[in-house]
């Protein structure tokens, strides 16, 4: 009698325990959903990388992503004729308007030059992340910031880290070129088209900045096979692109966007005749989205701190 109550007890504690971090999770994200945005893969500007990296690849419309209403086929670095081996699991965008002077430089009279002030708002992203805990676990040997393409940004190289791709404007019309990178630089987990196009189709000044990033390989694949194994749905992503929007919207307001688009392989065991597409469950997918949120508020307060 004593052991069933105490059954009882406990059940009603993980009930009351999951209920709380329930209510909890709702109202954080409905916080961060009101200070900073999500938004759709459309609504992004004409020039971004991503959404032009995005709506070239091959559509996927019998897989859905996290965030997209149909999910990509990638190719590998630099790209092929043969099968994707990468699909699009998760896109996330986030945004929020804030004053020209924030991203101004302080020796600019009244021009506003997209270039410095992108390379300013990652400056002050990365600042917002070292603030974390991420940094005491995941960066090792990360060198001044450059914003060369290949640069190591973040984390260890050559994985788990994140490296620069190169940056675009539509004034002057400098496009995003992925094949500059330099002999020695970890390679992205697929192929990146140039936003020439996209950039001339660009409605608004804009401007933006391409990282990507790699996940231990032997890691994922091992976590993937064993989910796999167990039939479980859920694969970790073996890298991904992030791009950092400035769109000037008018004289005193500029747009900043935050996009993530995340990279898995299709098939995690050679030879396999069907082709797998697990991702991330939904919670961690929010979790993602969040963090992001945190860090590019956290980015605005660093901003309006200078």
């Amino acid at each position: 009698m004593n052991s069933l109550w105490q059954s009882k007890l406990f059940v009603r504690a993980i009930f009351s325990i999951a209920a709380l971090g329930g209510t909890a999770f709702h109202f954080a994200r409905r916080r961060f959903n009101r200070k900073c945005q999500r938004v759709p893969l459309a609504a992004l500007s004409k020039s971004s990388a991503c959404r032009n990296f995005i709506d070239s690849s091959e559509n996927l419309p019998q897989q859905t992503a996290w965030g997209l209403h149909n999910s990509r086929l990638l190719s590998s670095w630099p790209g092929s004729s043969g099968t994707p081996t990468h699909w699009v699991p998760s896109f996330a965008a986030v945004q929020v308007e804030i004053p020209v002077e924030l991203l101004a430089s302080k020796s600019e009279d009244n021009d506003f030059d997209l270039l410095p002030a992108i390379k300013k708002l990652v400056s002050a992203f990365l600042d917002a992340r070292a603030a974390g805990i991420e940094p005491w676990i995941l960066d090792r040997d990360v060198p001044s910031l450059s914003f060369g393409p290949g640069h190591h940004l973040f984390g260890t190289k050559p994985d788990p880290g994140a490296f620069l791709l190169g940056t675009w404007s539509s004034v002057p019309g400098e496009a995003l070129e992925p094949l500059e990178l330099p002999n020695n630089a970890p390679l992205p987990v697929a192929a990146f088209p140039s936003n020439r196009d996209a950039v001339q189709a660009g409605e608004h000044e804009s401007a933006g900045l391409v990282l990507y990033w790699r996940a231990v390989e032997r890691s994922v694949h091992a976590f993937n096979r064993a989910m796999v194994r167990v039939g479980l749905p859920w694969h970790f992503m073996e890298g991904g692109f992030q791009e950092f929007i400035v769109e000037r919207v008018s004289e005193k307001t500029v747009r900043v966007t935050y996009v993530s688009v995340e990279a898995s392989r299709v098939s995690d065991d050679e030879g396999q005749q069907k082709r797998e597409f697990g991702r991330l469950p939904w919670l961690l997918y929010e979790m993602h989205v969040m963090y992001a949120q945190h860090l590019l508020l956290g980015a605005i307060r660093g901003l309006g701190a200078q």
